[in-house]
């Protein structure tokens, strides 16, 4: 039987046969029930606890350490310009958390190009994420830092143009009682000028980086948990094979308090831990390109919230645009929701033809009018050739 229908409503009609409804933000429909009912209370000491109900039971109460929590975001290229708009996303979500502070790991910008283009994509992005409520803190990649164009590239390539509008390439800062230290992984050959990702000589990190961790690390020697950034994870082997990683992790091991390194540029989500007590976190995107679309197998856009406590630390994984603004369901928009789940398609036209099977063929239209002020979007099935119609 053929049809038409359209997938976008605006005060509109479509046509269909059969139309399932959806409003952008409309929640799901759950349920709620109390607790033990047997829970009361029982006065009690604490200064913390008050109630004016007598009771056999006592709730004790929740642990009051000292925690924070930080934010860090995946790659952002290979996007544009929809990956601008997973980022925008991002910020929001971030902004609802309020977390102390946001971490990257890099690939912040599309690059391999010259410096005016350089330039551009370095605003753009910064002007994104100058729209979080709290400090946020770059990490360098190798789209970050790899210069492509006419004639041979500038001595480092875009490691300057990366220091003056970024930040160091590799720095150290203390949070509370936590210490971060950000690593560079695109140091490439000084001598020959060459930088690359799948050469295990040019994936060394200098003596004069090294020397810069080691003392890092002592700054940090009384913190609970120290965390590292890096954009290339360089312990999972393959191309980084020939990197002194080793050395690294040997410093980070001693030091006896490195809690996690986290890292990107694989473009899919990785646990390689813990090792020596690290834990070694890779992240997908946030607003890079995927090579799939398998949330569940780590192909998403994410960003890690993780949650600092003095004896230990924890990581969550949250899909970019799953932290939802409770401050937006206004009685205003309940009722747009209630007026879209009246929504309920009408024929207008019917010319079915009855054949001598007992089969029919012929078309019908179905109208669909949107009563709310918001788009709506409109799912038209028709259902599978061996089902009879009815």
């Amino acid at each position: 039987m053929p049809t038409s229908f359209s997938t976008r409503l605006n005060k509109s009609i479509a046509s269909g046969l059969l139309c399932l409804v959806s409003v952008a933000g409309l929640p799901a429909v759950s349920s709620a029930h109390d607790g033990d009912e047997g829970h009361s209370h029982e006065h009690q000491t604490n200064d913390s606890f008050y109630t004016t109900r007598e009771s056999t039971q006592v709730l004790p109460l929740a642990n009051e350490e000292d925690a924070f929590h930080f934010v860090v975001y995946g790659d952002r290229t290979g996007g544009v310009p929809a990956g601008l708009k997973v980022l925008e996303q991002a910020v929001q979500d971030t902004n609802l958390l309020s977390p102390d502070l946001v971490m990257t790991v890099g690939d912040l910008i599309q690059g391999y190009n010259e410096k005016p283009e350089w330039m551009r994509q370095m605003a753009e992005y910064k002007e994104i994420m100058n729209e979080l409520d709290v400090r946020w803190f770059p990490v360098a990649g190798n789209h970050d830092v790899y210069w492509r164009g006419k004639g041979p590239a500038p001595q480092g390539q875009h490691d300057s143009n990366y220091e003056e509008h970024f930040g160091p390439l590799w720095y150290t800062f203390r949070h509370k009682n936590a210490g971060f230290v950000v690593l560079y992984s695109d140091e490439g050959d000084p001598v020959s000028n060459q930088k690359a990702f799948n050469v295990g000589k040019l994936q060394r990190m200098s003596d004069k980086q090294l020397e810069f961790l080691s003392e890092a690390l002592k700054q940090h020697k009384d913190r609970d948990h120290v965390f590292v950034f890096l954009h290339h994870p360089r312990w999972i082997g393959g191309g980084y094979t020939g990197s002194n990683w080793d050395t690294v992790h040997g410093m980070m091991k001693d030091a006896g308090n490195v809690s996690a390194v986290f890292a990107g540029h694989i473009h899919h989500m990785r646990y390689d831990g813990p090792k020596d007590g690290i834990e070694y976190y890779t992240l997908a995107t946030t607003g890079g390109h995927l090579s799939a679309d398998i949330p569940g197998a780590g192909f998403l856009h994410h960003l890690n919230v993780v949650t600092v406590r003095p004896d230990d630390i924890s990581v969550a994984s949250l899909p970019v645009g799953a932290v939802m603004d409770p401050t937006e369901f206004t009685p205003e928009f309940v009722e747009e929701i209630n007026l879209a789940r009246k929504v309920r398609p009408i024929i207008t036209e019917s010319e079915l033809l009855l054949n001598t099977d007992g089969s029919a063929s012929g078309q019908v239209v179905v109208s669909i009018k949107n009563p709310s002020p918001r788009e709506m979007d409109v799912t038209a099935s028709i259902g599978s050739a061996s089902r009879d119609w009815l």
